[in-house]
Formats: C-alpha cells, structure tokens, sequence
C-alpha cells in the first residue's frame, strides 16, 4: 500500500492504475487516511514543496486545521485527474462549506450558495429562477454558481417542500442520500433525513423519482401519489398518498378522520420536531378534527380538549407524554 501512495504522489502511475487507485480511494476510508497522512508528511519535510505545482498545500490545510470535525469528500470525474484534485476536495461540516480543485490550477473555494435551517425552525427560501423552497428544520438546500441559467440542481439534506417555476428547457434536479428528482415545475415534498427511508409526496404535476443506487426507470409520480424509498437505496414502493398531514411542519394544520390517539401523536411529533409517548391505555382513543396551532403548546391544549381524560407532561426536553384512563368511543 505504501509503494502504491508513493508512486500516486510521485504522478508516476499510468491512466489506468491511477483510475483503479482512485476508485479504491472511494470505498477504502484506511487508504484515503493513509493518502492525506502522506500529503503531511511530504509537506513537513519539504518534498512537496520543490515541485512546480501550482496547488497551496498550506492554504488548503490551514483551512482544514483550523476546524474540529472534517469529513473528506473524493468525486470521480471522466477526464484524468492528479492526487491534488482529490486530497484537496474536503467537505467542512461544521460550516458546511467546501472547496474543490479547478482544472486551471490552485484552490479556489467554490462559488457556492447554501441554506440551512436548524432545531424547530422552518426557513422559506427564493431561488433565481423562481422557485420557492420550504425548508423543514434540521435541513440543508445546496445549489451551485449559475443556478437559474445553466442548471437547476440541487442537493438536500433534510426535508423541505417545492413549489417549482416550471422551465421546458432547464430541469429541475434534486440529489438526496441515495436519491433523485427530477421535474420540469410542480409542487412537492422530499423527505430524505440521514438513516431514513427518502419519501417523496406530490401535490401537482409530475416528478421522477429514481435511485441513485439501484438500476431500474424512474417512478413517475403524479398529484396525489407518493413513493418511498428504502433506507439502503435499492426498493422504491409507489402509492397515493393516504394521509395529507406530510405537510403539517408548514402548514400548521392536521385533520384528523376518525384517528386513533396514537395516529394523531405520531403526525404532530413529525409536524414539530418532538418526541410523543402514548400510553397503552390511551392509544385507541379516537377523534375525528382539525388541529390548526401555531406552535406546539396550542395544540397540546387542543388534545386536552378533545380528549378530557387525557393527562400532557413534558417530561424532559423534546419528550412529551400523554397518559389517562382509557376512552369509551
């Protein structure tokens, strides 16, 4: 392994070993460890430096240093690429921000845009080409220089709601963990939080939604349909969508038709971003409503009006417990 990073540092593998190599980089987290520990040393000892390259070892790795938790991100590309453009492709997470290695030479942080939401909070984002983003808390939108103009693609991470300016010749794409969408303008909403499931619920139009791991042609979803896709990327299941509280988080609205306690608690936890234990005792309990609250607080107090024998504790941060004598329906 170390005969094989010397003669990577050195450029002297030919196109098909170095490709090989990279590709080995992607999935193999010890190598790439042991590449960027070479790239130290080469600089501690002055080797790196007696080259022409045109790359600045030290900008990049005083960016790097000056944050507490990293995580490296190496993109394959078709055209030949030396170890510069992947030991200097480094994702920034605690400002979730990142710079990329130009075909021209040198580190140049790239011209990003991105948007970020955090806790409960809900952030309602304009974009250049007109299209209005909703995005849910603890969620991210990403999109890069010439959105509008050139492309109109995207990267999430969370959830948000999209209202889309409809474009014939610009579709309109969203990358998520294991997933993608794509639209020419039309209203939806993508779920696709780290370690779950991706689930996409549209309102009008049409959407494609494929992954991004499995083969197979996309799921064309229209108003009133729904399609989730599995949390290791490889089965997408499509649907109508059967129950129109996935917007609640924004709307601040849930009707409820007849719903079991347990129901109406697992649409709230989800519409703001707590945790709510029924007990056993209650769940059954049924109600047919419309719960419109501004915040959490208003609609505990629509609960205990529905539901008088129903006992509301916040028992710690986040956590909220409903007990009580079971109902007679």
């Amino acid at each position: 392994m170390e005969e094989q990073i010397a003669k990577y540092l050195a450029d002297e593998m030919g196109e098909a070993e170095r490709k090989q190599f990279e590709e080995q980089l992607l999935s193999d987290e010890k190598l790439s460890e042991e590449l960027q520990q070479s790239i130290a040393s080469w600089e501690i000892s002055g080797v790196y430096n007696q080259s022409n390259n045109s790359f600045d070892l030290d900008a990049a790795w005083n960016k790097v240093s000056e944050k507490t938790t990293i995580e490296r991100s190496l993109k394959p590309e078709k055209t030949k690429y030396s170890f510069l453009k992947i030991a200097a492709s480094i994702i920034l997470i605690a400002t979730a921000g990142f710079f990329l290695i130009k075909y021209s030479g040198g580190v140049q942080e790239e011209n990003l845009q991105e948007h970020i939401t955090s806790n409960a909070e809900v952030e309602e984002v304009s974009l250049p080409d007109g299209s209005v983003i909703k995005l849910n808390a603890n969620s991210s939108l990403t999109y890069e220089e010439g959105f509008g103009t050139e492309h109109r693609n995207v990267v999430l991470h969370g959830a948000a709601n999209f209202d889309v300016k409809r474009n014939e010749s610009l579709p309109f794409i969203i990358t998520t963990n294991n997933s993608q969408v794509e639209v020419l303008g039309t209203s939806f909403e993508v779920r696709a939080y780290k370690n779950e499931s991706v689930e996409v619920n549209v309102s009008s139009g049409k959407v494609g939604f494929k992954s991004t791991k499995a083969k197979g042609e996309p799921a064309v979803l229209e108003a009133g349909e729904k399609a989730v896709l599995s949390e290791d990327g490889m089965k997408i299941q499509k649907g109508k969508v059967r129950n129109n509280n996935y917007s609640a988080w924004w709307t601040k609205e849930l009707i409820f038709e007849n719903a079991k306690l347990s129901e109406i608690a697992k649409d709230l936890a989800k519409a703001y971003w707590v945790e709510i234990e029924v007990s056993e005792s209650i769940q059954d309990c049924s109600a047919t409503q419309i719960i419109q609250a501004k915040d959490l607080d208003q609609a505990l107090e629509i609960i205990k009006a529905t539901f008088p024998n129903v006992v509301v504790t916040k028992d710690k941060e986040n956590h909220i417990k409903l007990d009580g004598i079971a109902c007679n329906n």
